[in-house]
């Protein structure tokens, strides 16, 4: 009986944990972003406290895994320690540092999801929001590229409107999306080779991943259902 509610607990840890994560990428991208005015005060402490908040979910959501645990954690440190000590620094100066800890927690993030959600095991409710809030990582992720190329390398990209376009959080999450469902409007462009590079290679995933998902997920269900025959 104590094995069976320490189960039952950790399960319901993992679902709880998962749609935390699941809503605050949702806040993140789709809310914060278009709410807030660009490089204002207010969104930069929103952008910080979604960041730590979706890392520490994360953390929750693979406790069951003392090794992705770990990984997880250690890059969510870094990240909220480096993001801590930001606002005692001036913002120019460590603003780079801030995209690449940014860009990296996140897709470590998003590489251990990958592998809860396409794991062995049973096709569970938190497999199933795993993947939705994997494929919005993946925007995310290439959102904190994009603009980390531009920043480096400031005509990567054609179509600006505006002076404040480049440095609008929105606006790369906006191309990223565009991208990864292959909408693409064509109102900003990548022009360097870099960009249209991970511009190709988010298309692809966007292309592939509804389709991988499912068929794993379905796999899952008809393994599990052989092996309850199996059983029977």
């Amino acid at each position: 009986m104590t094995f069976g509610r320490r189960r039952d607990r950790t399960g319901r840890l993992r679902v709880g944990s998962m749609a935390l994560l699941l809503c605050l990428l949702i806040l993140d991208v789709f809310v914060v972003p278009f709410a807030l005015a660009p490089n204002s005060f207010l969104v930069r402490i929103a952008r910080d406290v979604l960041l730590s908040l979706i890392l520490l979910s994360g953390i929750a959501a693979v406790s069951d895994n003392r090794r992705q645990c770990v990984t997880v954690s250690a890059a969510a440190g870094a990240a909220i320690m480096i993001r801590s000590t930001a606002w005692l620094l001036p913002l120019d100066r460590i603003s780079g540092l801030l995209d690449v800890t940014a860009l990296l927690s996140l897709a470590i993030l998003g590489a251990v999801v990958g592998i809860k959600v396409f794991g062995t095991g049973r096709a569970t409710f938190d497999r199933i929001l795993g993947a939705v809030a994997l494929y919005i990582l993946i925007g995310v992720v290439w959102a904190e590229a994009y603009q980390l190329v531009n920043s480096h390398i400031p005509a990567a990209y054609a179509g600006m409107t505006h002076e404040s376009a480049p440095h609008n959080r929105a606006t790369w999450l906006y191309f990223s999306f565009v991208t990864l469902t292959t909408v693409g409007y064509g109102d900003i462009t990548p022009v360097t080779h870099i960009a249209r590079s991970l511009a190709i290679l988010e298309a692809l995933i966007g292309q592939l991943y509804p389709a991988i998902v499912l068929a794993r997920l379905v796999s899952l269900h008809v393994a599990a259902d052989d092996r309850g025959r199996d059983a029977s």
